[in-house]
Parts: C-alpha cells; structure tokens; sequence
C-alpha cells in the first residue's frame, strides 16, 4: 500500500482529522482526548454505516481489528487503513508483529506506550488535540480534534559534543566517524542508544539516529532528558542513506525526497528507511559508488562527498564539525 491519506470522521458531536503516510502511525497522549471515541466511532461506522448517524470520509476502507477472529480478519484485509485500540491483547505479541511486516494496509495503533517489536518512525508519534475555543466551533456544541507530532527536534543552539553516538555499526557510523574523528562512538543497536547517553552523562552529546524506525525508543530518551541535567541533542534525519539521497550527489526525483509516500509500498518495506536503502544501493549498482549497509564504500569519504552530504546537515552542526 503506498499513498497519503487525511481521514474525517465525525458525527453531532465530535470531528477528527488525521491524516496517515507510513505502514504505522503512533497515537498517544493523555486521557480525554478522545482516542478512544476515536475507536468507537470508527467501529460504529463500519457495523451500521450511515445508520449509525457517522459520517467518514477517506478514499480507502477504515476498519477497526479488534482481538476477535483477528488473524484472519487481518490476512484478509487489502489496501485498509486498520485501526486498534491499546487494549487488544495480540498489540505485543511476536506474531502480530509478523503479520505487519509485508501487509498490504497502513496501521493505526493508539497506544501509550512504547511498542519496541515495531519499527514505526519518530515522526509519526502523534498526539490528539482538543480545540474547543474556538467561537466557530463552539455553536455546534462539537469538539474538534486533530493530529499534532509528539516529537519534533530542531537544533536551536550550537552543537559541539564531546561524544557522538550514532545509532548503529554500519555504513552511517563510518561517515560520521569521518567527520566528527575521535569523538564517535556507535551503539550497536537502536536499543542501546539510551543506555549509552546514560552512560555519558555529563558529557556534551550529539545522539544521531534514523528516524525512520527510532518511533519506539524515543519516548525513554525524552523522558529522561527532561528530568536530567544531561547535555544532549539528538539529530534524527530519516536515515543516512536518506541524507546521501538529499545531497545532490546522484540524481533523484524531489518526489522520492518529498513525496516517500508514494514509493514506498508496506508491502516491501517494513519502513522508510528500508526503502531509501533499496533506493540507493539500487540506483548505485555497477558503479563507483556502489552502496553498501554493512561497510561503507570509500567514494563515500572523499572530501567532494562528504562536502555534498554536509550541505544537507544542520547548519549549527556543521559549523562545528572536524575534518
């Protein structure tokens, strides 16, 4: 399933839009903002249609998988976009797991915790707000809701670390070993990253990692940086292939940059960041540049391309960056 697509569900009452790109989209936040009615009126919908005084709009079926039957409820689903509830007890469990990766249909999962088995992007955590200030809206006695990212880093102030943890071992670890020499220090695994900024406390840290699939270890990061003294940023592009796709270096439609959403099919790719990895060793093949995960080409360390892939990183960064 590739595309994007915005959802409007509302009845006399209530009014939700959201709007979904990747395979899994994250919805969390307190309670009282309406994710569960969210639920209900989308299961609603789908047992009594217009009967039930619920109007949705999206151009491909809404369902909501709950824990009856839901394996094959869930093998004979097609190109949906598959709501569940937190409280379905197969959400965790390996085999739930399985049967999303190669789906053919987008999930939309309301939970509030983390969900390590799934790699679902950190920009498509979101959160439900509530706007019922509006005089507008006040007269129809509805409350609106709408979709807000949970996480959204932007580097406001000068980075210069002295230790900088990349995310894994790979490809992406040399480039930045390259440019930022003995100060680079790879975890060996997104679920490592946390335990390593622990373990650097009180030393400046620049935690970079790929977006793309880093959606369940972000809420621990965040959590303990707020009730820490620790110094750090974390720089979260979709991944490094996705940097080296920006950089100019080959010749990429902007769509593919701009619009992922229309490439990357679930049913391929577990995440966008699988995707730019296919993109790029593919369109690499046969050449100089041939691309590599596990080891990264050397055409990747000449100094003409590490001065492309520099124009696509933050300028706070590469003021600061050795080599």
């Amino acid at each position: 399933m590739v595309g994007k697509y915005d959802i409007e569900i509302y009845n006399n009452k209530v009014h939700y839009f959201l709007s979904v790109k990747r395979n899994i989209t994250i919805l969390q936040g307190n309670s009282a903002t309406g994710k569960t009615e969210l639920i209900r009126l989308i299961q609603e919908h789908e047992a009594n249609g217009r009967s039930s005084g619920i109007t949705l709009k999206c151009d491909v079926k809404c369902v909501v998988l709950t824990s009856v039957d839901w394996e094959l409820r869930l093998a004979a689903m097609k190109k949906q976009i598959v709501f569940i509830d937190e409280s379905v007890d197969f959400l965790r469990t390996t085999r739930f797991a399985q049967m999303v990766k190669g789906s053919d249909n987008y999930f939309v999962i309301v939970s509030r915790d983390d969900l390590g088995q799934l790699p679902y992007s950190v920009d498509e955590i979101y959160g439900l707000r509530n706007d019922t200030d509006t005089q507008k809206y006040r007269q129809y006695k509805r409350v609106y809701n709408e979709m807000y990212r949970l996480y959204n880093f932007e580097m406001k102030k000068d980075v210069n670390p002295d230790i900088v943890v990349t995310e894994d071992s790979n490809s992406g670890n040399e480039f930045f070993e390259t440019i930022f020499p003995k100060r680079c220090i790879s975890a060996k695994g997104k679920d490592n990253v946390y335990k390593c900024i622990r373990k650097y406390e009180g030393k400046r840290i620049l935690a970079i990692v790929d977006a793309a699939a880093f959606g369940p270890e972000i809420g621990k990061i965040v959590r303990y940086l707020r009730n820490s003294e620790n110094e750090c940023v974390i720089y979260a592009p979709e991944s490094f292939e996705y940097l080296v796709l920006q950089s100019g270096m080959f010749e990429v439609p902007q769509s593919v940059i701009d619009e992922t959403y229309l490439y990357a099919d679930s049913k391929q790719f577990m995440s966008w960041e699988t995707f730019y990895t296919y993109y790029l060793t593919d369109i690499t093949r046969n050449t100089i540049y041939q691309y590599g995960k596990s080891k990264l080409n050397t055409a990747y360390k000449t100094e003409g391309s590490i001065r492309r892939i520099k124009t696509v990183l933050p300028e706070i960064l590469v003021k600061n960056l050795e080599g």
